[in-house]
């Protein structure tokens, strides 16, 4: 009998095969290794158990929301969702964050699934838009994926 992995596999080779949904709480801890190799891929720290709290609280409370992309049950692809108020356009929008797809599920459609799957839902409450800061390097893959107005540059202060 073949392993889940293997299956998935095989059953990855057709964008068809693979389902976008709202994360669920009996995902948690498919999403916590799913978010570590996130932040492992990008040269960060992995969540401690108190950060991990504070994301779920995060989650339960509807602060952030995250879109999964599953591949018979196993959670192989990430994005999400947080919602803040815009004074230009007075009225939500949100920013696009958390995208991750395992290495092995890369170039089958799962990016594209994600990124309208959070379009959408945007569109469906009437955020006004849909923002993502990304790298230099990362700006044609998220131009296709339809963020296709340049805003400026972004810059941070960390508190």
């Amino acid at each position: 009998m073949k392993n889940q992995l293997t299956i998935c596999e095989e059953v990855a080779e057709t964008e068809d095969s693979i389902i976008v949904e709202m994360l669920s709480a009996s995902e948690e801890w498919q999403f916590k290794k799913l978010e570590n190799d996130f932040l492992q891929e990008i040269g960060e720290q992995a969540l401690t158990e108190e950060k991990q709290e504070r994301l779920w609280r995060a989650i339960r409370e509807g602060r952030i929301l995250f879109f999964v992309a599953k591949c018979g049950g196993r959670v192989v692809g990430m994005c999400s969702v947080v919602k803040s108020f815009s004074t230009f356009a007075c009225s939500d929008l949100g920013v696009f964050d958390d995208f991750y797809i395992e290495p092995a599920f890369r170039k089958r459609g799962i990016a594209r699934k994600l990124a309208r799957a959070a379009q959408e839902w945007c569109r469906e409450n009437s955020l006004a838009s849909l923002t993502v800061c990304c790298a230099p390097c990362d700006e044609e893959m998220y131009q296709s994926l339809g963020f296709d107005v340049r805003l400026g540059v972004t810059f941070a202060h960390l508190c």
